[in-house]
């Protein structure tokens, strides 16, 4: 008999761990979510064109959503984005796979950062079939000298034709705002550079900017790279995309997404076949959101969602910085969801979960750094999400890891 589950993370929930694995919004925010989409539906199913969001939609998705949408994220964004370079989609997940399936063939490249998003890797590398190249990262994201050093070197004995239907030579995949595992935070003139390359190689740069208003503080948004692929340059081809998502700002049960992209991939997403059959991706959500967002319902739950996002993460980042001093090495994130935290003395990972995950009293689970590396480095890392449980559950957890390690250690390994 199958087994009955009610969401993804069933499987991985258990009395008496505390499973810090887990990127997705609190119950609180989904309880949220709840009253939102009520209000929203009772607004749009009221009006006199409801019985169309049951209809199929127009292959980019519903135009009016894409108006309304356009026009908060200008204001969240506080920078301009168009009606015309959206494109719907039922999710961040779905967006990447779009774009891998129609721009690119098995066996194509795809330059990705390492450490990055455990499920790029399989969705790009095994689902795909693209091969990955792996390009170190610091503090400040990707490092374009290395980018650049992996290009030439792969363009030497990798290049092939390029036409209409498929213009970009490889995929460069990057998470420019808080990123994650890191929390790592992309300036501009690594995005001058980045979009440098991007020319010059045919690169389809694909951002996985679902994190950028999660931003903490007063500090605003994180820009987008899109937007630094002018069409005004002279030597513009429209190489970025900003693959997006209302998973982590709203509720991933209602899978949907956008993509921002520039008007000949748009035009590639909207003349597909997948596009013509289905339709547009998501039309009823995406009309119950267009009212939602109009009624100021999302502004709103987006601005509690950051506060208490931020709040936990200082619960969480002040216990693992003072509980033991010097312990732990780690960059305090400006946004996002996760702490990336490098262990003491040359420990792993996979010791220190092991012994969390049977530890007497309360157990903790997290992601072992190699996890989320291409090349199975950064063994002596975890990520941490703060974000999925309520504070009353987080610190408890953080304390026991804290303790874990702590334990682990010799005097002389701090």
């Amino acid at each position: 008999m199958a087994r009955m589950t009610s969401t993804l993370y069933d499987p991985l929930l258990r009395p008496g761990l505390t499973n810090l694995k887990m990127g997705a919004p609190d119950d609180a925010t989904l309880k949220k979510c709840v009253q939102v989409f009520r209000e929203a539906a009772e607004h749009r199913l009221a009006e006199a064109d409801a019985r169309l969001l049951f209809q199929y939609g127009p292959e980019a998705g519903d135009g009016r959503f894409r108006v309304t949408l356009a026009k908060f994220l200008s204001d969240e964004y506080r920078s301009p984005v168009k009606p015309e370079n959206l494109f719907v989609t039922s999710g961040a997940t779905n967006g990447l796979l779009l774009l891998a399936y129609l721009m690119f063939t098995s066996g194509d490249l795809v330059f990705c950062e390492d450490p990055t998003y455990f499920m790029a890797i399989s969705i790009l590398r095994d689902d795909s079939e693209l091969d990955l190249v792996s390009v170190p990262t610091d503090d400040h994201g990707i490092i374009p000298e290395e980018l650049e050093k992996r290009l030439q070197a792969s363009h030497a004995h990798r290049s092939h034709p390029l036409t209409p239907k498929r213009p970009f030579w490889a995929m460069l995949y990057l998470i420019p705002a808080f990123q994650n595992p890191t929390g790592s935070v992309l300036g501009p003139d690594r995005f001058k550079q980045i979009i440098s390359l991007a020319r010059r190689y045919k690169l389809l740069v694909v951002c996985d900017d679902v994190y950028n208003l999660l931003y903490f503080g007063n500090g605003g948004p994180q820009n987008r790279l899109f937007a630094f692929d002018d069409p005004e340059d002279a030597g513009y081809q429209g190489n970025v995309v900003s693959n997006c998502s209302f998973s982590k700002i709203f509720g991933p049960g209602i899978r949907l997404g956008w993509l921002e992209v520039p008007i000949h991939v748009r035009d590639a997403l909207v003349s597909s076949g997948t596009s013509f059959s289905g339709g547009g991706l998501n039309h009823t959500s995406s009309g119950l959101m267009t009212s939602a967002i109009s009624l100021g319902l999302l502004g709103a739950l987006l601005e509690e969602t950051r506060k208490s996002n931020e709040a936990k993460c200082l619960e969480a980042s002040g216990i693992l910085r003072n509980k033991y001093p010097g312990l732990l090495s780690f960059q305090d994130p400006i946004g996002g969801y996760f702490l990336w935290v490098k262990l003491p003395n040359g420990l792993k990972a996979a010791d220190i979960l092991k012994l969390c995950e049977e530890a007497e009293g309360l157990k903790v689970s997290f992601f072992c750094g190699n996890a989320l590396s291409p090349t199975g480095s950064f063994a002596d890392h975890i990520r941490i999400s703060f974000v999925f449980y309520d504070v009353s559950t987080l610190i408890p957890a953080i304390h026991k890891l804290a303790d874990v390690i702590h334990l682990a250690c010799t005097p002389a390994a701090y």
